[in-house]
């Protein structure tokens, strides 16, 4: 499970996974002083096959070998969800980063 709490200034946050039959992704909450403040979802979006072929195509080797690694798959739409993943988490970790910044 890929939960994560830090603590700074009274505010902290978790990231937990969201089931894939929710839209996958990731949901956030926000917590300050033990309470839940706040929080958001998100969702890895579906997008249209070109979309996809079009981001495959443009990786280079080393990246397309990477993002299937990632997949644990040898299937490029695998590779592409499994980016798409990160990119959420990312999302994700950035507004809770922004959260426990913000002076209380």
């Amino acid at each position: 499970m890929f939960t994560f709490d830090k603590r700074k200034m009274g505010r902290s946050y978790e990231i937990h996974p969201r089931p894939a039959n929710s839209g996958a992704g990731w949901s956030l909450k926000l917590i300050e002083n033990g309470q839940e403040a706040g929080g958001g979802v998100f969702p890895v979006e579906e997008e249209n096959a070109s979309a996809g072929i079009a981001w495959w195509n443009g990786l280079t080797e080393e990246k397309r070998r990477h993002w299937l690694m990632m997949a644990a798959s040898a299937v490029p739409a695998a590779a592409r969800h499994a980016y798409l993943l990160a990119e959420a988490y990312n999302e994700a970790l950035d507004e809770a980063e922004a959260w426990v910044s913000v002076k209380s």
